[in-house]
Formats: C-alpha cells, sequence, structure tokens
C-alpha cells in the first residue's frame, strides 16, 4: 500500500484537508505503507513557499509523519508539481502523437458563446470539438493570428466509467456527461490538475487515493486519462465533507477552520487528532476520547460513514480540556508558558509554586490560553471588584462577615491553619451557611462569587495576601 496527501501550497491548511492528511496516515500507520507528502503548486499565482512551509510545520504539529515528500526526498520525486513539467510534457506529447489529445485554438469568448448557445438550445454545456479535426493550414492559420492553444483531451461518447469506491461502493458516471473533451494544458503552457494528478500518482505508485468527495466528479476524467495512458488504476476512496451546523460544507462563518489557529488559540494536537479521526467513524465501544495507537489499531477505511459529519466545535473544545487535564505538571507547564508570557514576566516568579497554581487550575481549562483568565487572581495584589461584588460585600451579611474574618486574621488564623479553618470560623461567629457563608467569603478573598476551592485557593494566594485582601474588603464597606 502506498498512499498520498497532495495540498495546494495557496494558504493555511484547513480541517478538511488536515482530515484528509490523518485518515490517509492512519492508514499508513496500521498497514505500515509508505505515505508521500506532494505538493501541488500549479497554480503559479496563489501559490508561495511560505504557504508550504506552513502546511508542512502544520502538519508536524498534528504528529503526521510522511516517507518521502520535498523536505526529505524520496526514490519517485521530484514532488512538487512545478518540478516535474518535463515529465508531464513527455505524456502530453505521447497523447498528442496517438491522437488522443489534440490542440485546441479556440478563444475564451468563442467558448463563452458556445455555452450561451449550449443553454439557449437546453442542451449540455459541452465543449463541441470544433478543433478536433483542423487541418495542419488551418492550426498555422491560428499561429499566425498569434493564437496560444490549450491541448484538449479527446472523450469518446456514451461510455460508462465505473469503479468501486471503498466508501460510497459502486460509481458509475456516462462520459456524455462530463463536459466534453476537457482541457490538459492550459495556453500559456501549465497542465491542469485533473491530468498531472493521474501521471503523480501513477509514477508514484500510490495504490489508493483518499481524499474529500468533492473530488468524485474529478475522478472519470482522472480515469479516462489512465487509461489512455495505459496506468493501473489507484483504488478510490471519497469522505464526506465536513458540515457547519447549518448542514453546509465548513466554512468560516461556521468558527475556526484553519489548524494554524487552532495551534495558536492552545488546542493540543492529540485533541484535534483523536476529534478529526472519528468524524464519520466511531470505536467499537463508541468511547470519544481515545488513543491514537487505539484510533489506528480499530479504523477501518469502509467504515466511514457515507453521510457527511458536523463538525461540533464544542465538543473538540471539551474533548480538548480532557487532554489538558491528563497532561503531567510540568509538560503542562511548558505548554502553558508561552501564553502566561503573554500576559506575565515569569523570571522572578517561583516555577514551582506556578505548576502548583496550574496543577489546581487545569479542570478549569479547555484550551492552553484560559490559564490567563483562571490565573490572574493568583498574580494581582489587588482586586478591582466588580458591581455584582461590591453589593454583596456592602449587605449586611458581607458587612457582618467582613469583621468577622478580619477579627480572626487578627487572632487565631496562622500561617498553619487560615487556610484550613477559615470558612468554619467564619460560620461559627457569624451564623451564616450555604451561600450567604460561602458567597462573600470567596467575594472578600478573591474578587469573584464563583471559582476552584476556596481553601486551596488561599493556601496558592499565602498567608499575607489573603490578609491584605480582608484589609482592603474593609475599606470597600466604609
Amino acid at each position: 500500500m502506498r498512499l498520498r496527501f497532495a495540498p495546494s501550497p495557496t494558504g493555511f491548511l484547513h480541517i478538511g484537508n488536515a482530515r484528509t492528511a490523518i485518515i490517509n496516515n492512519l492508514l499508513a500507520l496500521k498497514n505500515q505503507a509508505d505515505f508521500v507528502l506532494r505538493i501541488e503548486d500549479t497554480d503559479m499565482e496563489r501559490s508561495s513557499i511560505e504557504s508550504e512551509n506552513s502546511i508542512i510545520n502544520d502538519l508536524k504539529w498534528l504528529g503526521i509523519e510522511w516517507t518521502e515528500g520535498p523536505d526529505i526526498g524520496g526514490n519517485y520525486g521530484p514532488y512538487r508539481q512545478s518540478e516535474r513539467f518535463d515529465i508531464y510534457q513527455k505524456y502530453t506529447e505521447k497523447l498528442l502523437n496517438e491522437g488522443k489529445a489534440y490542440h485546441c485554438f479556440c478563444t475564451p469568448e468563442e467558448i463563452d458563446n458556445m455555452r450561451e448557445e449550449a443553454q439557449k438550445t437546453g442542451r449540455n454545456e459541452t465543449y463541441n470539438g470544433k478543433c478536433r479535426n483542423l487541418s495542419k493550414e488551418q492550426k498555422q492559420a491560428f499561429l499566425d493570428e498569434g493564437r496560444k492553444p490549450t491541448v484538449r483531451f479527446k472523450v469518446d461518447s456514451d461510455i460508462d466509467i465505473t469503479f468501486n469506491d471503498i466508501i460510497k461502493g459502486d460509481i458509475s458516471f456516462n462520459s456524455s456527461n462530463i463536459g466534453g473533451d476537457f482541457i490538459i494544458v492550459r495556453s500559456d503552457q501549465i497542465p491542469v490538475y485533473n491530468y498531472i494528478v493521474v501521471i503523480d500518482d501513477s509514477l508514484m505508485k500510490i495504490s489508493h487515493v483518499v481524499r474529500g468527495e468533492d473530488h468524485l466528479s474529478n475522478t472519470p476524467k482522472q480515469i479516462l486519462i489512465a487509461k489512455a495512458l495505459k496506468f493501473e488504476l489507484p483504488l478510490y476512496a471519497h469522505m464526506p465533507l465536513v458540515m457547519g451546523n447549518d448542514r453546509k460544507k465548513l466554512s468560516k462563518r461556521h468558527g475556526i477552520t484553519s489548524v494554524n489557529i487552532y495551534r495558536e488559540e492552545g488546542y493540543l494536537p492529540e485533541a484535534l487528532v483523536n476529534y478529526i479521526s472519528m468524524l464519520g467513524w466511531a470505536a467499537e465501544n463508541e468511547e470519544e476520547i481515545i488513543s491514537l495507537n487505539e484510533i489506528v489499531k480499530q479504523f477501518e477505511l469502509n467504515k466511514i460513514a457515507a453521510s457527511s459529519a458536523v463538525f461540533d466545535f464544542k465538543k473538540l473544545k471539551w474533548m480538548n480540556g480532557n487532554y489538558i487535564r491528563t497532561l503531567e505538571n510540568n509538560e503542562l507547564f511548558n505548554k502553558m508558558r508561552p501564553y502566561l508570557e503573554k500576559e506575565y514576566s515569569l523570571e522572578n516568579m517561583d516555577q514551582n509554586h506556578i505548576i502548583e497554581i496550574i496543577t489546581f487550575l487545569k479542570p478549569y481549562c479547555e484550551l492552553l490560553g484560559d490559564i490567563n483568565d483562571q490565573i490572574s487572581h493568583f498574580f494581582s495584589e489587588t482586586i478591582d471588584y466588580s458591581s455584582e461584588v461590591r453589593e454583596l460585600l456592602k449587605s449586611e451579611n458581607g458587612v457582618k462577615i467582613i469583621a468577622a474574618s478580619k477579627e480572626l486574621f487578627d487572632s487565631v488564623l496562622t500561617e498553619q491553619n487560615y487556610h484550613s479553618d477559615y470558612i468554619n470560623l467564619v460560620k461559627e461567629m457569624t451564623g451564616a451557611t450555604g451561600k450567604n457563608l460561602f458567597m462573600p467569603c470567596r467575594a472578600l478573598i478573591t474578587g469573584s462569587i464563583h471559582g476552584p476551592d476556596l481553601a486551596e485557593t488561599m493556601r496558592l494566594y499565602g498567608y499575607d495576601k489573603c490578609k491584605k485582601r480582608i484589609l482592603a474588603a474593609c475599606q470597600l464597606k466604609d
């Protein structure tokens, strides 16, 4: 088995392409197969080396490895299409010499007129083969006019093109419904995707072409080209597209679609690979959080659902939070550190203490970047009370609890028991219970009505900070 992922370097790696790469990688791992990275960069205006590098970096971040590619070489290169034009030219000449392709001198205006005529008469918008049988003299006349020909592939009419798709089953097209003789080389001498992908897949000995179903309509043209060149056909598998919650193709209007943004936002690659792997596929025990090794063990291409999967952004975030909670504490600190350093200077802070705080707060982080909102009150010396907190602390019950808190810190609470005994002693002094106890106590210590365990929060604050917070609250009630 030989598989390939062939992105166009015209932008960032988006979720749909990432899914194709991930599924191909799963198959390669499962079958110990060769996995080829090929860069399809024949769109000269939009392709860039910056985009190629970005895609490669995102694939590596996802943990995807390839056995052949533009960065590591291999036995079937070059692995950029822009470096293979001499190869394509040889096959173009072969098709022309065998009468399976021809030069077309029709101008864009003439093609538009053909379309308009077809629309008027209700016919398919099919190229009418006007240039199929031009004489040498006619060709020369067009060349003398300065016309630059395209190369069109001859499509015989009313031919059934059938193949078995691993996911979708038996598929059949009729050659009369695929647009007629189609262009394989443009007038600027750049060969088109549908043509050269066939040559590349054959010469690189790709056995399985696994891609999105948006390529399904290209398949009959590619099969015709392969047969004309006497190439062995690969096995095809077309995965249903990923949809937004409105059942339309996933796009920016639904949410984040670029892998690099997920990376910047603080998603873990393991979570993203886990989630994407299970779009349209389920583990045997129906568990949703599953290791890569277990996914590889259970994954079967023919078990991908034939219907489209909906991308659930909330579920991905939930899954990411679960992965964060499984990280070892030092590793989590290293992953969160770049986010912390955007807001705080960590140089003079006790790293072990920061790790303690992060360990305490990680159940409340769904993204790595969430740590900044969660940790801010641990690093600040003062509290910016919200109107809601001010109202609570200025209430009769709030004033009573503030007074009791100050008295306790002035007397019985020490650096040994301030966090463990605080709540119970306030309860004894004031008689407050339930939310009338916990909400004001939390508010005057942390500045928030809700949050993680108060005793542990106080311990991580330290005795002095807790006492300062209470003294600040005393000033608030005056």
